[in-house]
């Protein structure tokens, strides 16, 4: 009979990437073949499939922490929830690549007398001998340094994928994935044609000034459904709303590439809907979505917030008021003075009536002397940006004033994305002074979300102005509502021979 015959054994199996190492499968039969041979009984198996045991890892591993908690049940490891007098794992790296937390896992088979068996090792360990938790530590310190190691290499490898706009990870909803038929290597995404449309609806939507409730409850009506079978949530439709993949372009740690991929979103749709979602006065709102057109609109004199809408029940009437409290405006007035009626049209609506409003609201066309400078210099920036970040300075002086270079590059290429977006204005108001169309037709056939988003524009610091509410000049009724309204526009641009600019649209 061997040395130790007789022995309750216990593995614990680990594959942190089912798609490459030693399986599971394979790592029980080896323990299995060593067990027989020392004449052990085997026990139930720990098993952590897909789990990574570094200092790196993103996800609990549930066996191990039962494993741990086993071995804590009781006074020894047999008379434990463990139940065991071994503990077998095929490599030490398979227990964890973690220094600290290896160290206190040995320790814990010291204090409940259990040994560690390593089946590629051919070899029996016994935590009380000293040289035998030396062998065992050390493995755990080259462990954590190769686990280091391949981080580094696959941060690496990620970052130099996204400069060269590769994609990366499962396609996105709408879009599939094309592998190389040789290396199995990912290399393109394409359209899905059996996924693509509740995208494209969401941007279409979405760019017409819809709200995410409102698309989520038509994506019920279609019946469109996400990967997992179940209806879109308005969470879910913001997400994809917000990827940067649907129009072609690599979107990595804060930083954008363009991608080798077609997209299936147009670029302009795209940075349309981006300053739409980004909009700091968006507001969610709960119960049925946006109910107001110019809650966005209105500006506190005192504090700067946005108003909401609410019902003053003891006056009977609605009215504005500021997210702070500073103050409050009588509703009715507010609108009648701003949107008015067919017969009686309000200051924006009659500004929106006019002749040439479409030439000057409507963005800039593609040969816009401003949006191509813009452009042109923006691919001369992201240029220039990418010679940079493949640089290799060869001391430590230089790597310092590269990356201060990088840093003030990236940020001069985040103004000038940022200005060639201000130069589109959004389709929702172009829809709504569309050529030979009455402006009321246009008005009432719009979503409430798209009106507020019109109304938002209009009254801003470039067209009529900023609508500030002042305090009132006293308090009780008949006051004068509209002289609380300030309409506060943009100073007006130098002209190019140093002399006054031209007035502001009025």
């Amino acid at each position: 009979m061997r040395l130790g015959a007789g022995l309750v054994a216990r593995e614990y199996r680990r594959l942190s990437d089912r798609k490459g190492g030693t399986s599971i499968k394979r790592q029980g039969s080896d323990n299995r073949a060593a067990a027989d041979e020392m004449e052990w009984t085997l026990g139930e198996p720990y098993i952590d499939d897909g789990l990574s045991a570094s200092r790196f890892a993103r996800k609990g591993r549930d066996d191990f922490e039962q494993l741990v908690a086993d071995l804590k049940s009781g006074p020894t490891g047999s008379e434990s929830r463990f139940a065991a007098h071994v503990l077998m794992l095929w490599e030490s790296s398979r227990g964890s690549r973690q220094v600290g937390e290896w160290v206190s896992f040995i320790e814990l088979c010291e204090a409940k007398k259990v040994r560690i068996w390593v089946t590629t090792h051919e070899r029996l360990y016994d935590p009380a001998n000293g040289r035998d938790r030396k062998a065992l530590i050390d493995d755990a310190v080259d462990s954590e340094y190769e686990s280091y190691k391949i981080h580094r290499r696959v941060i690496g490898t990620a970052a130099e994928d996204a400069r060269d706009g590769r994609p990366y990870g499962e396609a996105p909803y709408g879009l599939m994935a094309v592998y190389d038929s040789t290396t199995g290597k990912l290399v393109d995404w394409v359209e899905d044609p059996g996924r693509s449309k509740p995208v494209k609806e969401l941007f279409r939507l979405l760019e017409k000034g819809e709200s995410l409730a409102e698309i989520q409850r038509k994506f019920v009506e279609a019946d469109y459904r996400n990967k997992s079978g179940k209806h879109f949530s308005r969470a879910h439709l913001r997400i994809m709303a917000m990827r940067h993949s649907y129009t072609g372009l690599r979107y990595h740690k804060g930083d954008v590439y363009e991608g080798i991929w077609k997209g299936i979103i147009p670029r302009k749709r795209f940075w349309t809907v981006q300053t739409i979602l980004t909009d700091p006065a968006r507001v969610t709102y709960r119960g049925g979505g946006v109910k107001h057109e110019l809650t966005a609109a209105l500006t506190c004199g005192k504090c700067a917030s946005p108003f909401r809408a609410y019902e003053r029940k003891a006056a009977s009437q609605w009215a504005y008021q500021c997210r702070n409290d500073c103050m409050h405006i009588p509703k009715d007035p507010v609108d009648d003075f701003i949107i008015g009626t067919p017969e009686e049209p309000g200051y924006m609506m009659e500004y929106l009536a006019r002749d040439d409003i479409y030439d000057l609201l409507a963005a800039p066309e593609e040969d816009d002397p401003e949006v191509q400078q813009v452009r042109t210099e923006l691919a001369a920036e992201r240029a220039e940006l990418k010679k940079m970040e493949r640089a290799e300075p060869d001391t430590l002086e230089a790597v310092q004033v590269l990356g201060r270079s990088i840093r003030k590059k990236r940020l001069r290429v985040r103004e000038l994305e940022d200005r060639e977006r201000e130069l589109t204005l959004p389709p929702v108001v172009l829809n709504m002074i569309r050529p030979g169309v009455d402006v009321w037709e246009t008005w009432n056939e719009a979503p409430i979300s798209a009106r507020r988003q019109i109304a938002r524009i209009v009254l801003s610091p470039r067209c009529l102005g900023q609508a500030v509410v002042l305090p009132a000049a006293r308090t009780g009724p008949n006051q004068d509502v509209t002289g609380r309204l300030d309409f506060r526009k943009a100073p007006p641009p130098p002209a190019a021979d140093g002399g006054q600019g031209s007035a502001a649209v009025e």
